[in-house]
């Protein structure tokens, strides 16, 4: 499998109580990337995002990044 052919993943903090919305706006974009949550109680979710897709990923959580309360810990 060529490197191109892999998830990037990616890790943020956000509000606890906004991992499922998080969850919900990424999985309306089907295909786009898959959110595992690490700890709940902190609100450190992973991002698994498809190759290419990255730029995406990163314009839809700066517009939400307010809600969520989103820190990037590895930025796309």
């Amino acid at each position: 499998m060529a490197a191109t052919d892999r998830c990037s993943i990616r890790h943020v903090l956000i509000a606890p109580r906004e991992i499922h919305f998080l969850r919900f706006i990424l999985e309306a974009y089907e295909g786009l990337a898959v959110v595992t949550t690490v700890q709940a109680a902190a609100g450190l979710v992973q991002l698994s995002i498809a190759p290419g897709c990255e730029e995406d990923v990163e314009k839809i959580l700066d517009a939400e990044s307010s809600r969520l309360e989103l820190r990037w810990l590895q930025r796309c």
